[in-house]
């Protein structure tokens, strides 16, 4: 029973591990994408490109691996959550070994694998249930938020984060993550199957989940390189935009590619939802018997 059950584990976390690592992989292949990386350009990063992307993903496989085994081996979904920080530190060493020192996953690696630890808590069965895994993801972060920025003062807030928490009260990917990644659920897989049930490509289906998601969320990388008032303005002209065009052209997505690399915006917290949405129409997609 013990190697029958070790045999079920090993091929839980390689199909996880795979379809996350393809998730990440399609987020960076998606192209044209505003202020980001992608098959086109650097987007609005100097020191990262579509190649560095491609190493980063591949040395984050084990990791995305080993978060299934934890949530396997964890009662407690507290319990879980505790045991991926230390190798999701860890993850974050091999991902900066990879790529020369450039932090292309760190937001991925956050909630990637609070994602792929839930996957280890639920049956294969629940795999193909977005709000089962969603649901898992907010049990193992209740209480997250007031953990790690209920003390916060004016002098101790050190990282943009938690600036922005005391200032908007913006609780970014803790937040998401604690209330089961909403943007994904609600917004972003919606609009990835809206468009391909109406025959687009899953590279253009993945385009406008990225704009679907910027227009509804507050991206804090958008707020950090652009300010409060340009990063709400671009959010409402994006949202405004959504409204006439449903499934951007790649001429309108190039447009926006120019005028987000002229200002410096790169929304990168979005794109981790990005990935996160690909990984949840997968799992929709792929067997599990």
């Amino acid at each position: 029973r013990a190697i029958l059950e070790d045999a079920v584990l090993r091929e839980d976390c390689q199909t996880a591990a795979r379809l996350a690592a393809q998730a990440l992989l399609y987020e960076v292949a998606a192209t044209p994408k505003p202020g980001l990386v992608d098959r086109e350009n650097s987007g609005s990063h100097r020191d990262m490109d579509f190649f560095t992307f491609q190493a980063s993903v591949t040395a984050l496989y084990p990791y995305f691996s080993q978060c299934v085994r934890i949530g396997r081996e964890t009662a407690d979904a507290k319990e879980t959550f505790c045991r991926l920080r230390l190798p999701g530190k860890m993850a974050e060493g091999e991902m900066l070994h990879a790529t020369a020192g450039v932090n292309t996953h760190k937001g991925a690696i956050f909630s990637m694998g609070i994602l792929c630890g839930a996957l280890g808590r639920l049956e294969r069965q629940q795999w193909s249930d977005p709000k089962a895994i969603l649901s898992e993801c907010a049990a193992m972060t209740a209480g997250l938020v007031s953990r790690d920025y209920g003390n916060l003062t004016p002098e101790t807030a050190k990282t943009a984060g938690q600036k922005l928490f005391l200032q908007y009260g913006i609780t970014g990917v803790r937040g998401q993550a604690e209330a089961g990644f909403p943007a994904a659920l609600k917004v972003g897989l919606p609009k990835l199957e809206d468009a391909l049930a109406a025959g687009k490509t899953i590279n253009e289906a993945g385009c406008a989940a990225l704009l679907a998601m910027l227009a509804d969320t507050v991206d804090t990388n958008m707020l950090h390189r652009g300010g409060y008032e340009l990063a709400k303005k671009t959010a409402e002209e994006i949202g405004a935009l959504l409204e006439k065009e449903p499934f951007p052209t790649k001429e309108t997505l190039e447009h926006l590619d120019n005028a987000f690399i002229r200002d410096n915006l790169s929304p990168g917290g979005t794109a981790d939802l990005l990935a996160l949405t690909y990984l949840l129409h997968f799992l929709k997609e792929e067997p599990h018997e």
